[in-house]
Protein backbone atom coordinates (compact mmCIF):
# COMPACT_ATOMS: atom_id res chain seq x y z
CA UNK A 1 0.00 0.00 0.00
CA UNK A 2 2.94 2.31 0.71
CA UNK A 3 4.24 1.85 -2.85
CA UNK A 4 0.78 2.38 -4.34
CA UNK A 5 0.40 5.62 -2.42
CA UNK A 6 3.60 7.07 -3.88
CA UNK A 7 2.47 6.67 -7.51
CA UNK A 8 1.31 10.32 -8.03
CA UNK A 9 4.60 11.69 -6.69
CA UNK A 10 6.60 9.13 -8.65
CA UNK A 11 4.86 10.06 -11.90
CA UNK A 12 5.59 13.72 -11.22
CA UNK A 13 9.28 13.04 -10.55
CA UNK A 14 9.52 10.89 -13.70
CA UNK A 15 7.96 13.72 -15.70
CA UNK A 16 10.47 16.22 -14.31
CA UNK A 17 13.34 13.83 -14.99
CA UNK A 18 12.11 13.35 -18.56
CA UNK A 19 11.95 17.12 -19.12
CA UNK A 20 15.43 17.54 -17.68
CA UNK A 21 16.77 14.95 -20.10
CA UNK A 22 14.95 16.34 -23.16
CA UNK A 23 15.49 20.05 -22.60
CA UNK A 24 18.69 20.23 -20.54
CA UNK A 25 20.40 16.93 -21.38
CA UNK A 26 20.61 16.16 -17.66
CA UNK A 27 20.12 12.51 -16.72
CA UNK A 28 18.90 11.72 -13.20
CA UNK A 29 19.60 8.47 -11.38
CA UNK A 30 16.33 6.44 -11.13
CA UNK A 31 17.10 5.74 -7.46
CA UNK A 32 17.11 9.50 -6.75
CA UNK A 33 13.78 9.83 -8.55
CA UNK A 34 12.23 7.16 -6.32
CA UNK A 35 13.75 8.49 -3.08
CA UNK A 36 12.59 12.04 -3.85
CA UNK A 37 9.06 10.84 -4.58
CA UNK A 38 8.91 8.85 -1.33
CA UNK A 39 10.24 11.76 0.70
CA UNK A 40 7.75 14.23 -0.79
CA UNK A 41 4.87 11.80 -0.23
CA UNK A 42 5.82 11.28 3.43
CA UNK A 43 6.11 15.03 3.94
CA UNK A 44 2.67 15.60 2.41
CA UNK A 45 1.12 12.86 4.54
CA UNK A 46 2.62 14.38 7.67
CA UNK A 47 1.12 17.76 6.83
CA UNK A 48 -2.29 16.20 6.22
CA UNK A 49 -2.22 14.51 9.61
CA UNK A 50 -1.57 17.88 11.21
CA UNK A 51 -3.94 19.94 9.07
CA UNK A 52 -6.04 20.96 12.08
CA UNK A 53 -2.97 22.67 13.54
CA UNK A 54 -2.77 20.58 16.67
CA UNK A 55 0.44 20.23 18.57
CA UNK A 56 1.32 18.74 21.95
CA UNK A 57 3.16 20.50 24.75
CA UNK A 58 3.70 18.83 28.10
CA UNK A 59 1.08 16.17 27.40
CA UNK A 60 -1.66 18.70 26.60
CA UNK A 61 -3.16 19.29 23.16
CA UNK A 62 -3.08 22.95 22.19
CA UNK A 63 -5.16 24.19 19.27
CA UNK A 64 -3.83 27.00 17.09
CA UNK A 65 -7.21 27.69 15.54
CA UNK A 66 -8.01 31.08 17.12
CA UNK A 67 -9.42 33.53 14.60
CA UNK A 68 -8.21 36.70 16.31
CA UNK A 69 -4.80 38.30 16.49
CA UNK A 70 -3.76 38.33 20.17
CA UNK A 71 -1.79 41.08 21.86
CA UNK A 72 1.65 40.00 23.10
CA UNK A 73 2.58 40.50 26.78
CA UNK A 74 3.32 44.01 27.99
CA UNK A 75 6.62 45.31 26.63
CA UNK A 76 6.90 42.46 24.10
CA UNK A 77 7.10 42.83 20.33
CA UNK A 78 5.24 40.42 18.08
CA UNK A 79 6.22 39.72 14.47
CA UNK A 80 3.80 37.94 12.14
CA UNK A 81 5.36 36.33 9.06
CA UNK A 82 3.90 34.82 5.90
CA UNK A 83 5.17 33.60 2.55
CA UNK A 84 2.76 33.43 -0.38
CA UNK A 85 3.88 30.40 -2.39
CA UNK A 86 2.13 29.62 -5.70
CA UNK A 87 4.17 26.89 -7.40
CA UNK A 88 7.77 25.83 -7.92
CA UNK A 89 8.21 27.98 -11.04
CA UNK A 90 6.77 31.26 -9.73
CA UNK A 91 8.19 33.97 -7.51
CA UNK A 92 6.73 33.98 -4.00
CA UNK A 93 5.91 37.01 -1.91
CA UNK A 94 7.00 37.38 1.69
CA UNK A 95 5.97 39.82 4.41
CA UNK A 96 6.50 40.53 8.09
CA UNK A 97 4.59 42.87 10.40
CA UNK A 98 6.03 44.03 13.73
CA UNK A 99 3.56 45.19 16.40
CA UNK A 100 3.87 46.21 20.04
CA UNK A 101 1.75 45.07 22.99
CA UNK A 102 -0.90 47.70 22.20
CA UNK A 103 -1.36 46.37 18.68
CA UNK A 104 0.26 49.35 16.96
CA UNK A 105 2.19 48.45 13.80
CA UNK A 106 5.75 49.68 14.20
CA UNK A 107 7.16 48.40 10.91
CA UNK A 108 6.18 46.17 8.04
CA UNK A 109 8.08 44.88 5.03
CA UNK A 110 7.51 42.97 1.83
CA UNK A 111 9.87 41.18 -0.53
CA UNK A 112 9.81 38.71 -3.42
CA UNK A 113 11.78 35.47 -3.46
CA UNK A 114 13.03 33.35 -6.31
CA UNK A 115 10.98 30.21 -7.02
CA UNK A 116 11.12 27.54 -4.30
CA UNK A 117 10.21 23.89 -4.77
CA UNK A 118 7.48 23.89 -2.09
CA UNK A 119 5.66 25.99 0.51
CA UNK A 120 7.92 24.95 3.38
CA UNK A 121 11.11 26.03 1.60
CA UNK A 122 9.48 29.35 0.73
CA UNK A 123 8.33 29.90 4.32
CA UNK A 124 11.79 29.15 5.71
CA UNK A 125 13.34 31.59 3.26
CA UNK A 126 10.84 34.20 4.44
CA UNK A 127 11.68 33.49 8.10
CA UNK A 128 15.40 33.91 7.40
CA UNK A 129 14.81 37.21 5.60
CA UNK A 130 12.51 38.46 8.38
CA UNK A 131 14.91 37.58 11.21
CA UNK A 132 17.85 39.12 9.35
CA UNK A 133 15.84 42.31 8.82
CA UNK A 134 14.82 42.50 12.48
CA UNK A 135 18.40 41.95 13.61
CA UNK A 136 19.69 44.65 11.25
CA UNK A 137 17.10 47.01 12.73
CA UNK A 138 18.22 46.04 16.28
CA UNK A 139 14.95 44.34 17.22
CA UNK A 140 16.59 41.33 18.83
CA UNK A 141 13.82 40.40 21.28
CA UNK A 142 10.45 39.38 19.86
CA UNK A 143 7.85 36.69 19.36
CA UNK A 144 7.70 35.29 15.83
CA UNK A 145 4.37 33.90 14.62
CA UNK A 146 3.83 31.96 11.39
CA UNK A 147 0.94 29.91 10.04
CA UNK A 148 2.86 27.18 8.19
CA UNK A 149 2.87 24.32 10.70
CA UNK A 150 5.50 22.29 8.85
CA UNK A 151 7.91 25.25 8.80
CA UNK A 152 7.23 25.90 12.49
CA UNK A 153 7.97 22.26 13.31
CA UNK A 154 11.16 22.34 11.22
CA UNK A 155 12.44 25.41 13.10
CA UNK A 156 11.56 24.06 16.55
CA UNK A 157 12.77 20.52 15.80
CA UNK A 158 15.33 20.76 12.96
CA UNK A 159 16.75 17.26 13.51
CA UNK A 160 13.50 15.76 12.21
CA UNK A 161 13.63 17.81 9.01
CA UNK A 162 17.01 17.02 7.38
CA UNK A 163 15.72 17.97 3.93
CA UNK A 164 15.85 21.64 4.99
CA UNK A 165 19.16 21.45 6.86
CA UNK A 166 20.80 24.27 4.88
CA UNK A 167 17.96 26.75 5.44
CA UNK A 168 17.55 25.79 9.09
CA UNK A 169 21.27 26.21 9.69
CA UNK A 170 21.16 29.77 8.34
CA UNK A 171 18.12 30.56 10.49
CA UNK A 172 19.93 29.15 13.53
CA UNK A 173 22.93 31.38 12.87
CA UNK A 174 20.75 34.49 12.93
CA UNK A 175 18.89 33.35 16.05
CA UNK A 176 22.19 32.90 17.90
CA UNK A 177 23.17 36.54 17.38
CA UNK A 178 19.76 37.82 18.50
CA UNK A 179 18.99 38.18 22.20
CA UNK A 180 15.69 36.32 22.56
CA UNK A 181 13.43 34.94 19.84
CA UNK A 182 10.53 32.53 20.34
CA UNK A 183 8.51 30.85 17.60
CA UNK A 184 4.75 30.32 17.74
CA UNK A 185 2.13 28.75 15.49
CA UNK A 186 -0.65 31.06 14.35
CA UNK A 187 -3.96 30.24 12.72
CA UNK A 188 -4.26 31.59 9.15
CA UNK A 189 -6.98 34.05 10.18
CA UNK A 190 -4.94 35.45 13.05
CA UNK A 191 -2.06 35.92 10.60
CA UNK A 192 -4.22 37.66 8.01
CA UNK A 193 -2.39 41.00 7.97
CA UNK A 194 0.95 39.45 7.00
CA UNK A 195 -0.83 37.15 4.53
CA UNK A 196 -2.54 40.07 2.77
CA UNK A 197 0.72 41.98 2.37
CA UNK A 198 2.63 38.91 1.13
CA UNK A 199 -0.12 37.92 -1.30
CA UNK A 200 -0.34 41.43 -2.73
CA UNK A 201 3.20 41.07 -4.02
CA UNK A 202 2.79 37.58 -5.50
CA UNK A 203 -0.70 38.24 -6.87
CA UNK A 204 0.05 41.57 -8.52
CA UNK A 205 3.58 40.76 -9.67
CA UNK A 206 5.16 43.39 -7.40
CA UNK A 207 8.75 42.20 -7.08
CA UNK A 208 10.14 45.37 -5.49
CA UNK A 209 10.99 45.03 -1.81
CA UNK A 210 10.23 47.73 0.72
CA UNK A 211 10.32 48.54 4.43
CA UNK A 212 7.91 51.06 5.92
CA UNK A 213 7.00 52.61 9.25
CA UNK A 214 3.53 51.82 10.52
CA UNK A 215 1.06 49.69 8.62
CA UNK A 216 -0.15 49.91 5.01
CA UNK A 217 -2.99 52.42 4.62
CA UNK A 218 -5.12 49.97 2.63
CA UNK A 219 -5.19 47.64 5.66
CA UNK A 220 -5.86 50.35 8.25
CA UNK A 221 -9.31 48.98 9.14
CA UNK A 222 -7.92 45.47 9.66
CA UNK A 223 -5.20 46.80 11.97
CA UNK A 224 -7.72 48.74 14.04
CA UNK A 225 -9.98 45.69 14.37
CA UNK A 226 -7.04 43.60 15.56
CA UNK A 227 -6.19 46.24 18.17
CA UNK A 228 -9.74 46.29 19.54
CA UNK A 229 -10.40 42.55 19.48
CA UNK A 230 -6.99 41.13 20.29
CA UNK A 231 -6.86 42.22 23.91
Amino acid sequence: SHLRAVIPWLLWEIWKARNGLVFSQQAINPHIVLVTALRDMEEWCQQQENRENEFRVGGRVLLATGKLWIHPPYGTLKCNIHSSWINESSFSGGAWVLRNHEGDVMLHARDAFRPCYNRIASELKCVLWSLSSLHDLHYDICEVWLDCKAAWEAITNPVSWPKYRASLSKIGQVIRVMRKVSFHLSSPKANLLAREIACSGARDGRLTSYLALGGPSWLHDRIERDKRRGV
